[in-house]
């Protein structure tokens, strides 16, 4: 027979494969050690179950030894070569808890590898009360022999000692400048650092500032993490702004920070194992809370008072660099009506104490207090922009709006600096009619409306010529009142009526119209043949309720057909159809016409 040449080289493959699989299979083992067969009461040890010639297998989770606890805690995989002969184990650590004193015995454990099953060897156990194990250590222990140290040979103690409380936290503070003018806002950046190993909490908010310093409102800090001589910090970042009224030197007092930190505490008695301190990362599973208050260095500076030399009149108090813009949103209002200036400071600055800008050239024109409105372009609102509304109302015909004056003092160039802005083009004029008044004395003609009496009329705080609203009057005597109100009753009357539509037509219309339409229903059931016996006398009672009005006719009718209908529907014949002759009595008693459809 022959064989395809690739199915040659497959069966060649399978058969070199077999004896090297096998021969792996064949140096799979299993070995458990113990890092101690002997401990005191409250101290641990550890079991570890080392498997060769398989990358995994499947362990026990648990090992169940009756007064011991043993769980699994983890496993590491360790690749050996000696003469280019490649070895591979993996090994399962366990951590062995006494729950009491004795002698155990820890039974084989069961692994199953590479589709094998292998056990590991029984290994004893012994948990001696704690002044036994002193005695033991000292002279009835076998010792590891000098030179064959092993993984597995116990570790010299360490006492965990207590962080250097001094160095678990400190504060920065950094000021870019140290000679500042009065009233100059400058940045400032507070940063305290905690030691990265140790959860914090923070307790409050920063205490900063001193008498005559002033610092704003501190935002949400910036958080990071940064390391320095080999230990790391969490760090919080936090930013404000400082300026000083009153000049000297000023010792701005270390900004505080209260925080509490959970500090390790002393191991227990029983707890100070190597294996347990291996198995919780080299740290104290118990912590203590410490309240610490962090602290930065003191910050000294110089404040500087601002110069009298060429302050200008229309300086209000701006300090830092500032430039000015001008619009005019309405340039042509109508006669009478207000005109707005709205003016924009951008810059960078002490923008919560400055005042407004000045007008020049207002002699024709009547200005209020104007509005302002700020726009911070930072968290800080050192940068951004403030808007001044004018609101102007032009006392005599004009085209071109005042002229704006605005003074600041510059700290980087240490002198005033003045900005102008020219008048811009805006037609108003004041309320009346236009191209002038007529003479004093003279008439007005016919059908025109009299003048406005002239701005000069009207002293400071007077009502302004047609600016106001109209002289209050009561409101049912208003046109706009009187046409809204009635609008409002046209609507609740619409609406009610559909209501009422709606609710008539869900109940079936009116009650004469349900009568009638009764009525017609129970004549076409008399007059048909789809009524038995007892139905048709039920017809017959309710027809004639809704249509004898007699009372002597129904005093006679009623209880007759209700005896009848009793009868049929309680006796023999309810379920029987009328005879063609009782049934042309009963409606001729009812005055019900015979259907002609009827044979």
């Amino acid at each position: 027979m022959d064989f395809p040449r690739a199915t040659l080289t497959a069966l060649s493959a399978v058969l070199l494969a077999a004896p090297l699989t096998a021969a792996v299979a064949a140096d799979i083992s299993a070995k458990a050690e113990l890092s101690r067969a002997q401990v005191s009461s409250g101290e641990m040890a550890e079991l570890q179950v080392r498997v060769s010639g398989a990358q995994d297998a499947d362990v026990p989770r648990e090992v169940p030894v009756d007064g011991l606890q043993i769980r699994l805690t983890g496993q590491s995989t360790q690749v050996q070569m000696v003469n280019f002969k490649v070895t591979s184990s993996v090994v399962y650590s366990y951590v062995v808890m006494p729950l009491r004193t004795g002698n155990f015995t820890i039974p084989p454990v069961s692994i199953r590898a590479d589709g094998r099953q292998i056990s590991t060897a029984p290994l004893g156990f012994s948990v001696l009360p704690a002044a036994s194990a002193v005695q033991q250590q000292t002279s009835g222990i076998p010792q590891t022999p000098r030179g064959m140290a092993g993984p597995l040979q116990r570790q010299q103690r360490v006492a965990v000692r207590p962080p250097d409380a001094g160095r678990l936290a400190f504060g920065e503070i950094e000021c870019p400048k140290k000679t500042i003018y009065a009233g100059e806002m400058v940045p400032v950046e507070i940063r305290f650092y905690f030691d990265a190993r140790y959860p914090v909490q923070v307790r409050g908010k920063v205490d900063f500032g001193s008498e005559g310093v002033l610092a704003e409102r501190f935002p949400d800090p910036k958080e990071s993490r940064e390391e320095r001589d080999g230990t790391t910090w969490n760090v919080l970042t936090f930013r404000s702004l400082l300026s000083a009224v009153k000049p000297g030197t000023v010792e701005v007092a270390p900004a505080k920070l209260d925080s509490q930190m959970q500090m390790p505490g002393a191991l227990p008695p029983g707890f100070d194992d190597p294996v347990f301190q291996q198995l919780m990362g080299g740290q104290s599973p118990f912590s203590q809370s410490r309240d610490i208050a962090v602290k930065t260095a003191p910050l000294r500076l110089e404040v500087l008072p601002l110069p009298k030399e060429g302050r200008p009149s229309s300086f209000t108090g701006a300090v830092g660099q500032f430039d000015m813009d001008a619009i005019v949103p309405n340039p042509r209002p109508a006669a009478g009506d207000p005109a707005n200036l709205v003016v924009k400071i951008g810059g960078k600055g002490n923008f919560r104490a400055m005042g407004a800008p000045v007008l020049t050239g207002s002699d024709g024109w009547r200005s209020y207090p104007p509005t302002d409105r700020f726009e911070g372009s930072d968290p800080l609102s050192y940068a951004g922009v403030k808007s001044f509304d004018f609101t102007l109302i032009a006392r005599e015909p004009s085209e071109v709006s005042p002229g704006v004056e605005f003074s600041f003092f510059d700290p980087v160039a240490a002198k005033y600096v003045t900005l102008k802005s020219k008048p811009l083009p805006l037609q108003a004029s004041p309320g009346g009619a236009a191209g002038g008044s007529s003479p004093a004395g003279a008439p007005s003609p016919a059908g025109s409306q009299p003048a406005a009496p002239s701005p000069e009329a009207f002293k400071e705080g007077d009502p302004l010529p047609r600016l106001t609203f109209r002289s209050w009057s009561i409101p049912v005597r208003r046109p706009e009142f009187l046409v809204a109100t009635g609008a409002m009753a046209v609507a609740s009357l619409t609406l009610a009526a559909i209501l009422a539509l709606r609710r008539l037509r869900a109940g079936g219309g009116t009650e004469a119209s349900r009568r009638r339409r009764r009525i017609a229903e129970l004549r076409s059931l008399l007059s048909s043949d789809t009524l038995d016996a007892a139905g048709c006398y039920q017809a017959a009672v309710e027809y004639a309720d809704l249509t004898v009005s007699d009372p002597a006719a129904r005093e006679r009718l009623l209880p007759a057909l209700a005896e009848r209908r009793d009868a049929l529907k309680f006796g023999a014949g309810g379920s029987v159809s009328l005879t063609r002759e009782e049934r042309d009595d009963l409606l001729a008693k009812l005055s019900v016409p015979v259907s002609r459809s009827r044979p």
